[in-house]
């Protein structure tokens, strides 16, 4: 039987290749080995499906799109990301990847799982009022308790939002592979604002000091109502430090930070409330119980990074940890009833189908012990 091959204008191939985030050393190699982009091919520009699919997955770009005759315009990110120095990160194909895969769940869990049926009073709650108001309104959301470690503290913190209807998930790379990372210095986290369906994406691969700060600062954003770059960059800055000062509040009580603060070693204080080292000079410095941050030796250690995991463990539960709990919930519950394919399913937990049988089953054994 012969194969099907798809007619790809040329403007595509140039638009994919220079859309990609691959160097120069590594498209001269994709070039060379496709042997449907040589011009003395007697298929020339028409692939098969997969030959498509798999040019497409090695150059990071959709496959519909090279499916087009003239380029699409990659539509305007506007996200209010958690990046170092709260500056506007620059958009690489890994982010905008995430974005997008994060905008397709959020999608179908609004519009599709049954489960976001309840509109979210607490969105945008705290829209234009002062940090004390805030912080009070957060309070009463969600109660601080301390913790023994950074990682029980964010677990905690995120069952807790999650548990209010906010959709909290988290990945370290893009799609199934381990070879995209997403680079903690261009992207901590994001929040997408929805009155039905909130979504607060946390970068796996920032340590766990730094996905706690980033958690109540995205969740802060929910209450504020903000999501959004602000046209005017100063009212942009200026609520980014609004927000920081209530998260960091949030994080060390006034009461506890005051009483547990010592001078001598901040490290040990910041270790107490599971922050960095520079989080708790900031605050001590608010607090007024130092006359500058310079005062006191910061050692933030590996704030950009957990150390480095030993490999394995077991990959199905590592799926679900990627995944807000009732998300999930959601998948598993539209699978068997019959209202999504596997295939589907597959890919709205972001794995390949062959994992989908063992990672229900983990789902289910683990719901069994709650």
């Amino acid at each position: 039987m012969a194969e099907t091959r798809i007619g790809i204008k040329k403007a595509m191939v140039d638009w994919a290749f220079g859309l990609t985030d691959l160097s120069d050393e590594k498209k001269a190699i994709i070039l060379d080995e496709t042997r449907w982009l040589q011009k003395d091919f007697n298929n020339y520009l028409n692939p098969t499906v997969n030959q498509l699919s798999l040019f497409a997955t090695k150059l990071h770009v959709p496959f519909g799109n090279l499916l087009l005759d003239t380029p699409p315009k990659l539509e305007s990110i506007r996200l209010a990301f958690r990046t170092q120095n709260n500056a506007p990160a620059t958009v690489s194909l890994n982010v905008r990847e995430t974005i997008y895969e994060m905008q397709r769940k959020q999608a179908w869990f609004k519009h599709e799982s049954g489960y976001a049926l309840e509109h979210l009073d607490f969105v945008g709650v705290a829209k234009n009022i002062d940090l004390l108001e805030s912080l009070q309104i957060l309070k009463r959301l969600v109660k601080w308790e301390h913790c023994s470690s950074p990682r029980e503290l964010y677990n905690d913190l995120r069952d807790k939002i999650a548990k209010l209807g906010v959709l909290v998930m988290q990945k370290g790379g893009v799609g199934l592979g381990t070879n995209r990372p997403i680079d903690v210095r261009e992207l901590r986290a994001f929040v997408m604002l929805d009155e039905y369906a909130p979504l607060i994406f946390i970068n796996q691969k920032d340590s766990y000091t730094a996905r706690v700060f980033s958690l109540i600062h995205e969740f802060v954003h929910i209450l504020r109502g903000t999501d959004e770059l602000l046209n005017e960059i100063d009212k942009d800055v200026q609520e980014e430090r609004i927000i920081n000062g209530i998260s960091a509040s949030f994080l060390m009580p006034e009461c506890e930070f005051v009483e547990k603060f010592s001078t001598e070693n901040l490290d040990k204080t910041a270790k107490y409330f599971n922050v960095s080292s520079e989080a708790a000079a900031i605050r001590a410095y608010n607090l007024n119980l130092i006359n500058s941050v310079d005062e006191v030796k910061l050692d933030n250690g590996n704030q950009l990074a957990n150390k480095k995991k030993k490999s394995g463990g077991n990959p199905y539960k590592n799926a679900l940890s990627l995944n807000d709990g009732r998300y999930m919930a959601a998948v598993v519950s539209a699978q068997d009833t019959g209202r999504i394919l596997p295939t589907q399913a597959a890919s709205l937990i972001g794995i390949s189908l062959k994992m989908l049988d063992k990672t229900v089953q983990n789902y289910n054994e683990r719901e069994a012990t709650k």
